[in-house]
C-alpha cells in the first residue's frame, strides 16, 4: 500500500524542546509579575458610592437583573482584618455577581483600610456598630423597603449587634455566616470553665502589649493565615509554580492569589481590637447579653426578625458550637440554620459557597417575601454535595490551626492545651479561687477596728485601677467605673457647699437610681453617717426613723422630694433626676443639681475616705420584733467590708459577672451584700428598674418575663435575691428560654429547698444560700450548694458563732448549775448567738437589752441572740429551723412550723404554702398551682413523712394574691394570722391523723 502524496506532518516539539517552552514562558510571565505585580487588571463588579462617612462607604452594585427582582435589598458587611472585596475576589466566585443575576439589589458597607484612612486606626468597635446600623437606615430609606442584613464571620457578629442595637428596626432578616457567638465553645477539647480561664491566661499575656500597639496591621494577619495554615501556604505555592508557564491558569486565580497574598487583609484599629478582646473574647458577652454599644447595653435576646446563619462543618476558625451558640443568645428567635460542608473561608468564597451558601440565601429571601418557596437546604430531604472546581476548592481549607495559634501567644497555655482535656475545668476553678478569692477571704481574715475600708474608698480604687471599665447599668445605659468616681467627686463638694460635714448624720429617702448609690458614696467619702430611709414606709415610720437616726439634713430623689418635705423640718436636699434644668418635686428645697462643683473649695485638710472599720457608716431601719415600730441597725464600714467581701468570695465573683441588683437597695441585702459584692469583686451592677417592669415580678403568680428580658438585656450572670422572690420564676408556665438564661447563680436568703430544686433543675442555674444576721457580725453560707435547704457553714472572718440550747417553754438561754450556756449536740435544735465585738456592735444605742447574753462561756463575754432556731448536721453545716416567734409547744416539746411548710411547699400541686402558730394552734395557707386541685389526699402525702405531732392543724386554700409580703419578699405571718376566719376560711382540717373538710 502506498502513502498519499500529502508529505510528511509538522514535527512534534521533542520533550527537551517542550520544557525549554515552558520555561520560556513561566520566565516570561514570572517577570510580567515581578515588574507589575500581577497578569491581568483588577477585577472589580462595578458600583457607585451612594454615602459616605468618617468610618464607611456604601456601596450599591449595578447589573441588579430586572428579570423577577427581589424588593428588599441585602447590605453586606465584611470582617475587620478582611478586605470588603471578599464577597467580590473575582469573577468566577464572586458572591456580589451571584446575587445580582438572580435579581438582588446588593449593598455593601465598606470599611476601607483603616490604616489608609484619617483617623482609621483608631476607630472603637462602637464605631463599627453604629456605621452598620446607620447603613441599614440609609438603605432602607432609598429603597423603601426593609433590608436582609448579612455579615461573613466578625461582620455577622458586626450584623448580630447592630440588629440587638436597633431591636430588628427596618430589618427583613439577619443573615450569618461562620459568626460565633459563644466564643469559649470555639476552643478545641476544652470545657467552658477552663476555657475561660485559658481565655484569661491570654488575656494577661497580651493586654499590655495590646495597650501600646496602634492596631494589628493587615501584613501581620495575611502572615498569620500563611503560617497557621502552612501546609496549604506550601501547596498553594508549590501549585503556583507548576502553573507559572500556563498563563491562562494563573490569569483565572489572579484575583485570589493577590487576595491570599495580601491584598485582602486590612489593618485592625488598637480600640476596637480591645474592645473585642475584653468584651466578647475574655467576658464573651455575645452569649451572655450586656455587652455595651455606645453606652446603650445590648443583648442578642432582643433580635426579633428572622436569622438565618449558616454553619461550617469543616469550619476551625468558627466552629460549629460557637455558631449554633446562637440558639442560646435568642431563646425566643424564630432561628433557620444551613450546614455547609466547608471551613471558614468556604462558606462565602468557593465551590460551595457558589453551589450552596449564596443560592440558599437567594432562596430565602425570595421565601420570606413570599415569592417563593422554603430554601431547599431547610427542607429535610438529603442533600447532594457537589463536584468542587479544583481552581476555588483552595477556600474551604484556609483554617486557622487553634493550637499553632495558642503556641504563638503563650507557649506555655498552648503546649499544655489538648493535654489538661475536660479536667482543665476544675484546674481553672481553682485558679480563679488563687486570683480572686482567696485575697478577698485574706481581707476577711485581717480585718480589725482600725482597719482603712469603705465604700468610698473602695470605689476609688476600682476608678484608679480600670477607670474605663464599666461598673453600673440603669435603663440600658452604662457608667464606668471613672464615671461614678468623678460624680461621687463632685456630689462630695455639693454636700460640703449645703454644710454637711464629717460625722453628720444625713437622711437619704430615694428610689433604686444611679442617684442612691452616688448619694451613699458621697455621704461616705465625706465622713459622714447615712441614715437610710424606706421609700415604703408611711410618714408616720419616716418620722420615727428620722427620729431613731437622729438626722439633721436630708437628701431626697424628685419624686420623694415632696414626701420628705412633710415630715422634715430641716434642710431638704434633691439630687438627681437630670440636669438642674428639671422639677425637682418640692418648694423649699435645695437642688445640689444646681451647684458647680468646680466652684467649691474644699478646705486643704480634707481628708476624703477617712472611715475605719469601726468607724459608722449608715443606719438600715427593719421592723421592730414587737409593736409594729421600726428598729434602728448600725452598719459599721467594718459591717459592710464584711458582707461585701464575704458575698463577692462566696459567689466567685470576678470582672466577668454582671450582678442584678433587684433587691431593695435600703436593705442590707441590696446596699451591703448586692452593691457592695458587686463593686469589691469588680464586676458590672445592674440597677433594676422597677418602674419600668424590671425586678422580681411584684406578686407570686405575676409574669416573669419583664424580670428575664431585663437580665438577657444586661446579661446578669449572678442574681441575688431574698425570700419568696424567685417563687413567682418557677410558678411560671414552662418555656424553652428556661435552660438558656445567663445566670449561673442566684444568692440570697429565705429560699426554700422546693423552690431552691426547681431553680437548679429548670434554669441550670446554682443556689447559693446565705444565712445572715441584720444585727450581728454572723454569717453562714452554702458554698457548695450540694446540700439542698442547707444554709452552709461560718463564712471566714465571721464573729464566733455558737447553737445553745433554749428553754423553749419558757423563752431563755438555758444554764447550767455554773450559769454558763451549753452548746447542742449534733442534729438538736439550738438558738443561734454570735459574740460581740467593737467592729460590729450589731445594734443602735443602749446595752441592747434582752437580745445579750452574757457570761455565757466564759466571764464578762457577750453575745448577740439572733432569736433563730438552727441545727447543725455530723460535717457541720448548718439548717434553718424557724424563728423563736414561731415554735408551738406541744407535750412539752417544741414544733416548728417551718417542717410542715417545707413538706406542704414541696408537695404536687402546691405554688407556695405558709404556716404559722394561732391560739395554741398550726394553721397553713396554701396556695394551688396553676390549674391544680388541691384535696385531703394532697395533704396527707405531703405530710406523710412528719410526726403528727408535727402537722398543721388547719389549712385554707387561698389565692396567691392573697397573702401579703414584706418588700424582702417574706410572708407576713402576722398579718395572715389576724386575716383568718375574717378574709378567709379553713378549707381543710385534721382529726388525728386524718384529713377532711373543715
Amino acid at each position: 500500500m502506498t502513502q498519499g502524496n500529502d508529505g510528511p506532518g509538522p514535527k512534534r516539539p521533542s520533550r527537551w524542546q517542550r520544557r525549554l517552552q515552558r520555561l520560556s514562558l513561566g520566565a516570561r510571565n514570572a517577570l510580567e509579575i515581578a515588574r507589575f505585580g500581577r497578569l491581568t487588571e483588577p477585577y472589580q463588579a462595578p458600583f457607585h458610592v451612594h454615602h459616605q462617612e468618617r468610618t464607611f462607604r456604601l456601596r450599591r452594585y449595578d447589573g441588579q437583573s430586572p428579570v423577577d427582582p427581589i424588593p428588599e435589598p441585602i447590605l453586606l458587611v465584611p470582617p475587620l482584618m478582611v478586605a470588603s472585596e471578599v464577597y467580590d475576589i473575582s469573577a468566577e466566585i464572586s458572591a456580589v455577581s451571584v446575587l445580582l443575576r438572580a435579581g438582588v439589589d446588593v449593598w455593601l458597607c465598606d470599611f476601607g483600610a483603616p490604616e489608609r484612612e484619617e483617623g482609621g486606626m483608631e476607630r472603637t468597635l462602637d464605631d463599627h456598630v453604629r456605621a452598620v446600623s446607620r447603613a441599614v437606615d440609609l438603605v432602607a430609606e432609598a429603597t423603601g423597603q426593609n433590608v436582609h442584613l448579612a455579615g461573613y464571620s466578625q461582620g455577622g457578629m458586626f450584623c448580630y449587634q447592630a440588629a440587638a442595637y436597633r431591636r430588628s428596626h427596618g430589618l427583613a432578616s439577619v443573615i450569618t455566616f461562620g459568626s460565633p457567638v459563644d466564643i469559649h465553645r470555639n476552643l478545641p477539647n476544652v470545657g467552658e470553665g477552663a476555657a475561660e480561664q485559658l481565655i484569661r491566661a491570654l488575656e494577661s499575656v497580651i493586654s499590655k502589649p495590646l495597650e501600646e500597639v496602634e492596631g494589628l496591621p493587615g501584613f501581620l494577619t495575611s502572615t498569620g493565615f500563611k503560617v497557621l495554615s502552612l501546609r496549604k501556604e506550601v501547596g498553594q505555592l508549590v501549585d503556583f509554580v507548576t502553573k507559572l508557564h500556563d498563563r491562562q491558569a494563573l490569569e483565572k486565580r489572579e484575583s485570589r492569589r493577590r487576595f491570599l497574598g495580601g491584598e485582602g487583609f486590612v489593618a485592625w484599629p488598637g480600640p476596637a481590637l480591645r474592645k473585642f478582646i475584653d468584651e466578647f473574647i475574655v467576658h464573651n458577652r455575645m452569649i451572655s447579653g450586656g455587652f455595651v454599644i455606645d453606652g446603650r447595653t445590648v443583648t442578642l435576646a432582643d433580635i426579633t426578625c428572622p436569622v438565618l446563619y449558616f454553619v461550617g462543618q469543616r469550619d476551625d476558625i468558627a466552629r460549629p458550637q460557637s455558631v449554633q451558640a446562637v440558639q442560646r443568645a435568642i431563646p425566643d428567635g424564630e432561628l433557620f440554620e444551613v450546614g455547609i460542608p466547608a471551613g471558614h473561608f468556604g462558606l462565602v468564597v468557593g465551590s460551595k459557597a457558589l453551589a450552596q451558601t449564596w443560592p440558599t440565601v437567594i432562596e430565602w429571601m425570595r421565601w420570606r417575601q413570599g415569592t417563593g418557596e422554603r430554601p431547599l437546604r431547610l427542607r429535610d430531604e438529603a442533600q447532594t454535595e457537589p463536584l468542587e472546581d479544583p481552581e476555588v476548592a483552595a477556600f474551604g481549607e484556609i483554617d486557622v490551626d487553634l493550637e499553632l495559634f495558642v503556641d504563638a501567644v503563650t507557649d506555655t497555655v498552648g503546649a499544655l492545651w489538648n493535654r489538661f482535656g475536660q479536667w482543665v475545668d476544675d484546674a481553672g476553678d481553682a485558679a480563679k479561687s488563687l486570683r480572686f478569692q482567696l485575697p478577698r477571704l485574706g481581707q476577711l481574715e485581717r480585718l480589725d477596728a482600725g482597719t482603712r475600708v469603705s465604700v468610698g474608698r473602695t470605689l476609688g480604687e476600682r476608678a484608679s485601677e480600670g477607670p474605663d471599665r464599666t461598673f453600673f447599668l440603669w435603663r440600658s445605659r452604662a457608667f464606668t467605673f471613672g464615671d461614678a468616681d468623678r460624680r461621687v467627686d463632685a456630689i462630695v463638694k455639693g454636700f460640703w457647699r449645703c454644710g454637711v460635714r464629717p460625722g453628720d448624720k444625713v437622711g437619704v429617702l430615694m428610689g433604686a437610681r444611679p442617684s442612691l448609690l452616688t448619694a451613699v458614696t458621697a455621704l461616705n467619702r465625706l465622713g459622714a453617717v447615712t441614715v437610710l430611709l424606706r421609700p415604703t414606709d408611711s410618714e408616720a415610720h419616716l418620722k420615727e426613723a428620722l427620729r431613731l437616726g437622729q438626722a439633721g439634713a436630708c437628701v431626697a430623689d424628685p419624686e420623694h422630694a415632696e414626701a420628705l418635705r412633710r415630715v422634715h423640718a430641716g434642710d431638704v436636699l434633691v439630687l438627681g433626676g437630670g440636669g438642674p434644668e428639671r422639677a425637682v418635686g418640692a418648694v423649699d428645697v435645695i437642688d445640689m443639681e444646681a451647684i458647680d462643683p468646680d466652684e467649691v473649695r474644699l478646705p486643704a485638710d480634707f481628708e476624703p475616705n477617712p472611715g475605719r472599720a469601726k468607724d459608722l457608716a449608715m443606719i438600715l431601719f427593719g421592723a421592730a420584733r414587737a409593736g409594729g415600730g421600726l428598729r434602728a441597725i448600725r452598719i459599721t464600714n467594718g459591717r459592710w467590708a464584711f458582707s461585701a467581701l464575704g458575698a463577692a468570695a462566696a459567689c466567685t465573683l470576678t470582672p466577668d459577672d454582671t450582678v442584678y441588683a433587684a433587691l431593695p437597695l435600703h436593705q442590707a441585702g441590696g446596699m451591703l451584700v448586692t452593691v457592695g459584692a458587686a463593686l469589691v469583686g469588680g464586676a458590672r451592677l445592674a440597677l433594676a428598674d422597677g418602674i419600668q417592669g424590671g425586678g422580681f415580678p411584684p406578686g407570686l403568680a405575676d409574669d416573669p418575663a419583664p424580670f428575664w428580658r431585663e437580665v438577657r438585656r444586661y446579661g446578669a450572670t449572678v442574681v441575688f435575691y431574698a425570700g419568696e422572690m424567685c417563687r413567682s420564676l418557677v410558678n411560671a408556665p414552662f418555656h424553652p428560654a428556661d435552660a438558656t438564661t445567663p445566670v449561673r447563680l442566684f444568692a440570697g436568703s429565705g429560699m426554700k429547698p422546693a423552690v431552691w430544686q426547681a431553680i437548679e433543675d429548670r434554669f441550670d442555674s446554682g443556689v447559693l444560700e446565705f444565712y445572715a444576721s441584720s444585727e450581728a457580725n454572723a454569717v453562714l453560707a452554702n458554698a457548695s450548694g450540694t446540700k439542698v435547704g442547707s444554709v452552709g457553714r461560718p463564712l471566714p472572718g465571721s464573729a464566733d458563732m455558737a447553737l445553745v440550747a433554749w428553754d423553749f417553754a419558757n423563752g431563755a438561754l438555758r444554764r447550767d448549775g455554773d450559769g454558763r450556756g451549753r452548746r447542742v449536740e449534733v442534729g438538736r435544735p439550738g438558738v443561734l448567738i454570735s459574740r460581740l465585738d467593737e467592729t460590729h456592735p450589731g445594734f443602735h444605742g443602749g446595752d441592747g437589752g434582752e437580745r445579750v447574753a452574757r457570761d455565757v462561756f466564759a466571764e464578762g463575754d457577750r453575745w448577740w441572740i439572733s432569736g433563730d432556731v438552727l441545727e447543725v448536721d455530723a460535717d457541720g453545716d448548718h439548717w434553718f429551723r424557724g424563728r423563736l416567734s414561731e415554735v408551738l409547744m406541744r407535750e412539752g416539746q417544741p414544733v416548728f412550723a417551718r417542717d410542715a411548710e417545707v413538706a406542704l411547699d414541696a408537695a404536687e400541686g402546691v405554688a407556695i404554702a405558709v404556716v404559722f402558730p394561732r391560739e395554741g394552734k398550726l394553721a397553713a395557707v396554701v396556695v394551688p398551682a396553676r390549674g391544680a386541685t388541691l384535696d385531703a389526699g394532697v395533704l396527707s402525702t405531703a405530710l406523710a413523712d412528719l410526726p403528727a405531732a408535727r402537722h398543721p392543724d388547719e389549712v385554707a386554700v387561698v389565692a396567691a394574691e392573697a397573702i401579703p409580703l414584706t418588700d424582702g419578699y417574706r410572708p407576713l405571718k402576722g398579718e395572715l394570722r389576724s386575716r383568718w376566719g375574717v378574709a378567709f376560711q379553713p378549707t381543710f382540717a385534721r382529726r388525728g391523723s386524718a384529713w377532711g373538710a373543715a
